[in-house]
């Protein structure tokens, strides 16, 4: 989250393009939802992104974005209402784009906070499609996140099967995850997460070209 938050703020001082703008707003605010103890940063950026009334660009999957995100930091102050009416105005925004990972993530969100209020069907209404949606992609983090609550949600049902086959899945997904992460984190191009100045810290190599440097890619 640490190097997320440099690179969003070093990108935000470097532009003044107005759709990258929200595009980068939307994802540090994320990150400060992640990091829970933003509050004043996050209200900060939530102001200036308000898809309901003062949305800078015109946008349609921004503006999806901002309601997710919107939606995400209800679910966690625990303002349910408020967090479907966000995460369903998602849903029909980028269904209508077929923005399939905003869509995944939206149900599985919805997904999420009928569990909690007791509406089990419900929350296996969301999970499901957005599990069939993330394999389709595919997402593997959809994945993991989506298996997850199934194996809660029929572990809360009863279906010790259904259960037990969710966890599994859960299980492979998360050791499948750490794997990549492994790998990723032992390629030169890792280092790309603490660059924020200066010239690129590594080159690569074009398929089928000769070397190029970052700054020629952007």
């Amino acid at each position: 989250m640490d190097n997320a938050e440099a690179q969003f703020t070093t990108a935000l001082r470097l532009t003044n393009h107005q759709e990258l703008w929200a595009f980068i707003v939307t994802n540090l605010a994320s990150v400060y939802i992640r990091e829970g103890n933003r509050h004043q940063e996050l209200y900060s950026l939530l102001e200036r992104i308000n898809p309901d009334h003062s949305f800078p660009v015109s946008s349609h999957c921004l503006r999806a974005a901002a309601f997710y995100v919107r939606g995400l930091f209800s679910f966690f102050q625990g303002r349910y209402n408020e967090a479907k009416r966000f995460l369903r105005e998602t849903l029909k925004m980028s269904n209508a784009e077929d923005l399939n990972r905003l869509t995944a993530c939206s149900l599985v969100l919805l997904g999420h906070i009928f569990y909690v209020l007791g509406n089990h069907r419900e929350s296996n209404n969301m999970v499901v499609p957005a599990m069939q949606l993330a394999s389709k992609i595919p997402d593997m983090s959809v994945q993991l996140w989506s298996s997850a609550l199934l194996r809660d949600l029929n572990k809360a049902c009863g279906n010790a099967m259904d259960a037990h086959e969710a966890a599994q899945m859960h299980q492979n997904f998360s050791q499948q995850l750490l794997q990549d992460h492994i790998e990723a984190c032992s390629l030169p191009e890792h280092n790309l997460i603490t660059w924020t100045d200066g010239p690129p810290p590594v080159q690569f190599q074009a398929q089928n070209g000769p070397n190029t440097s970052l700054a020629s890619l952007l």
